[in-house]
């Protein structure tokens, strides 16, 4: 088995995704041709095409209510929120529509998401774009209301 980097290795678990199942698509800020942060989505859009790899705006809460609205309607989606840092706007999206779908549906919707976001990086990047949000995920009680 070859050794790849973490993100070589999350690159070929998206195109693997991507290949087994026409369903899957990844969306989000410079993930088409820039090929996303770090390269996490380099020449995917080559390979699949700008229905399955595009870039959207800079709406965190858009592209995981996007991300919520494909999959409840069949789709595969991986959302790409660019830094952990810009996770914020979209932290409603994702604990109160997102997590509770099912429950709230009685069942009836589901909605498998994959939001996927780097933290605390080795680059050059400016501060704002260096904290770790994923404490705010891990702690928040379950609920069923």
């Amino acid at each position: 088995m070859p050794k790849l980097t973490m993100i070589a290795s999350v690159n070929d678990g998206i195109r693997t995704a991507m290949r087994e199942d026409p369903r899957v698509v990844v969306f989000g800020e410079d993930v088409g041709k820039k090929g996303g942060v770090f390269g996490a989505t380099d020449k995917i859009q080559q390979e699949f095409g700008e229905s399955r790899c595009f870039d959207t705006p800079l709406s965190e809460d858009g592209i995981v209510g996007a991300a919520i609205g494909m999959a409840m309607n069949g789709l595969r989606p991986i959302a790409e929120i660019q830094f952990q840092d810009f996770i914020y706007p979209a932290f409603d999206q994702i604990v109160s529509e997102l997590a509770k779908l099912r429950y709230r549906s009685g069942g009836q919707y589901s909605a498998p998401v994959v939001v996927r976001t780097p933290t605390a990086a080795a680059s050059a990047a400016a501060s704002t774009t260096r904290n770790r949000a994923r404490r705010i995920f891990a702690i928040r009680p379950a609920s069923s209301s």
